[in-house]
């Protein structure tokens, strides 16, 4: 008997211990955010994405190099990575291009918010025995209310990242001298205008308020505390009103498989684009 080898190169992200983890279960992989243990992606995902692996990974970077990685050895394991990172600040050129790196990105600004989803808060006001209807609309109207007060400085927030991300583009390109870079520098400001991308997000982001647009709103709007300042728990019959009371009722729903679990996990997964 003859064996035929090869090396396994050292791969970033990808501790060995890791590795054979997902190798011995033999399913495609979910890399995720989160530390495995007390994070909410840790606690949702494996609930969500039955058919995989999932792999919690720390800092959202090394999700998306970890997955770039797996799939560049799929000739070794024959398996297919994934990998899910928050929206956050993203626009849609960089959610495109993670997404076709195979790096799930959400249709809502951070995991938080998958929680506030329309059809997440009814299925659980029938958890809690609540009228479904009247529940999704008192926590949509508490959003609303919130996204009103923090518009200006959610509208700076995005402005920042997408300054932030074109100022990196421009100053990695080559320059002959230090007075090339210098002169390419003082025109940033005026070439970026970030004025004008603080203007337009104000005027998008009130658009969304008049038009009430709830889908819209939680696809850009990053505000941890909006569960516990929604009282989504109360309205939703829940003893206790907090932020921990509802993700965990979300998660036992899950866990036990109750009638509404799978109308959480199809609000979940759409909200990837992927269908259930």
């Amino acid at each position: 008997m003859a064996w035929d080898y090869d090396f396994l190169a050292e791969s970033d992200g990808l501790t060995d211990e890791v590795m054979m983890a997902i190798l011995g279960m033999r399913k495609p992989v979910l890399f995720i955010e989160g530390d495995g243990i007390n994070s909410i992606d840790a606690k949702l995902y494996p609930l969500i994405f039955k058919e995989y692996t999932v792999k919690s990974l720390g800092g959202c970077d090394r999700v998306i190099e970890s997955t770039r990685t797996f799939n560049s050895l799929r000739s070794f394991h024959n398996l297919e990575a994934f990998g899910i990172v928050d929206r956050d600040r993203r626009d849609d050129g960089e959610v495109s291009y993670l997404r076709r790196k195979q790096v799930l990105v959400p249709e809502v600004a951070e995991i938080e918010n998958i929680f506030m989803l329309e059809e997440v808060v009814k299925a659980m006001a029938r958890v809690g025995k609540r009228r479904p209807e009247q529940a999704a609309l008192k926590v949509s109207n508490a959003i609303f209310r919130l996204f009103e007060q923090d518009l200006r400085q959610q509208a700076l927030q995005h402005t920042r990242h997408r300054v932030k991300k074109a100022v990196e583009h421009r100053i990695d390109g080559r320059f002959v001298n230090i007075g090339q870079f210098e002169n390419h520098i003082s025109d940033l400001a005026r070439e970026i205008d970030p004025r004008g991308i603080y203007d337009a997000l104000c005027k998008e982001f009130n658009a969304m308020l008049r038009a009430r647009d709830y889908n819209g709103i939680l696809k850009v709007y990053n505000r941890k505390t909006m569960i516990s300042e929604s009282h989504v728990a109360r309205l939703c019959g829940l003893r206790h009103d907090s932020k921990d009371a509802y993700i965990g009722a979300v998660i036992d729903t899950l866990r036990r498989d109750l009638p509404e679990a799978d109308t959480i996990r199809h609000a979940v997964k759409a909200v990837f684009g992927i269908e259930s």
